[in-house]
């Protein structure tokens, strides 16, 4: 199997692999031949330096470990219990309390921050779990509460932009696709034009990084500054 398939197939069993949120980060790396930690890395590393960032799907904290590494104060949320749990586990047994907040609540509890409260915010393999009303909605919170000059990166499976690459995904995902479904009554959904979605949300466009076969993406996006036309 080629390595630009590894990582196809881990985004979409992703949702199995959270029925076990103790070993949820090890899985997935290794699923993936570390290309999800990598990815994890390049994140982590566009943030700036003591950053109050907020992550979209925090699942266990390990972005967010990535990121207090850098100094920065992390707020994350998650819809799943299990993951919520293993995130408090990690903050109590790594003394993260001053610096990792976690809370379990979806996308939609977003309007519930205040605006401009963030330098930063970030969101790794989330979106392509959204429908598209949820990824609106989400990315409009995004730039209300992201300070002036704010940035948001999200990591996520995309579209390929050719159409040979786009049909090889579509080969592979369909009896997957049935599969999780079955199994974690849950999917995940490749992003067909995530850079346009931020830009259509009011962000500036920065950055944008594709790699595995032209079907994974970190998209950089900047809110403008006070002041910016």
């Amino acid at each position: 199997m080629s390595a630009r398939r590894i990582p196809l197939l881990s985004y979409v069993f992703m949702k199995i692999l959270e029925m076990k949120p103790a070993t949820y980060d090890r899985h997935m790396d290794r699923a993936s031949r570390g290309h999800v930690f990598k990815a994890k890395q390049a994140v982590a590393e566009e943030v700036t330096p003591g950053s109050y960032v907020l992550d979209i799907g925090c699942g266990t904290g390990d972005l967010a470990r990535m990121m207090i590494e850098r100094d920065c104060i992390v707020d994350g949320f998650d819809m799943s219990p299990a993951m919520i749990m293993a995130a408090e586990e990690r903050i109590e047994t790594e003394h993260l309390a001053r610096k990792f907040s976690a809370r379990q609540i979806g996308v939609e509890g977003m309007d519930g921050i205040a605006a401009e409260t963030y330098d930063a915010i970030v969101s790794m393999l989330v979106f392509s779990e959204l429908n598209d009303d949820e990824r609106c909605f989400a990315l409009q919170q995004a730039q209300r509460i992201l300070r002036p000059g704010g940035i948001i990166i999200i990591a996520d499976e995309v579209v390929p932009q050719t159409g040979c690459r786009r049909i090889l995904q579509s080969i592979i995902r369909l009896p997957l696709f049935a599969i999780t479904y079955i199994i974690a009554t849950g999917v995940t959904r490749p992003l067909a034009d995530l850079a346009g979605d931020m830009a259509r949300a009011g962000v500036t466009i920065v950055k944008e990084v594709r790699s595995h076969g032209d079907s994974f993406a970190m998209i950089v996006g900047r809110k403008k500054g006070e002041g910016e036309p």
